[in-house]
């Protein structure tokens, strides 16, 4: 155990426990990174999430592993301008080596280390990933429909006329 080994009083005696267990047990990745980008730690789910030894990417810039435009960048420069949490629901990060992820994301500050960031990801359900598909064929049978509409009132532009003159000789006294 460590200097950093966390001791609870319990009934049966005092427990051990080693941070670094508690964080390699979360279901959620967890990446810090330093002042220039780079991977200075990730747990065991982020290893995953990765597709890489932590041993691997530790010392790689964040930048050289996930595309420079992704959102995620945004947000850790925003985490540091404002010096707090953020947090970003529903980010897509889709690249050839690591796939496509539908995550939430919180980005804060470490304080004991100067421009240090702590990364959250954490993977959506499949039934929000579901439901986000459902909502954007609507949308788009919703687009379909309305530009067939359209489509008809072009090509038949005198029936849009005639059936504006009704509407208005209906509010319009005699």
């Amino acid at each position: 155990m460590g200097e950093n080994t966390l001791i609870f009083n319990n009934r049966s005696g005092l427990l051990k426990v080693d941070p670094e267990s508690v964080l390699n047990a979360l279901a959620i990745a967890i990446v810090v990174i330093d002042g220039q980008g780079k991977i200075i730690h990730v747990n065991t789910a982020g290893e995953q999430f990765f597709k890489s030894s932590a041993s691997h990417i530790k010392g790689l810039k964040l930048q050289g592993v996930l595309p420079g435009d992704s959102p995620l960048f945004d947000l850790i420069n925003q985490a540091r301008k404002d010096n707090n949490v953020v947090s970003e629901y529903g980010v897509t990060l889709d690249t050839p080596r690591i796939g496509r992820h539908f995550l939430n994301i919180q980005a804060m500050p470490l304080a004991e280390i100067p421009d240090a960031v702590v990364i959250s990801m954490q993977e959506r359900s499949i039934a929000d990933q579901t439901d986000r598909q459902l909502s954007h064929r609507g949308a788009a049978r919703s687009v379909s429909a309305m530009a067939a509409m359209l489509a008809h009132e072009v090509k038949n532009p005198l029936s849009g006329i005639r059936g504006g003159a009704q509407l208005l000789e209906e509010s319009v006294p005699a």
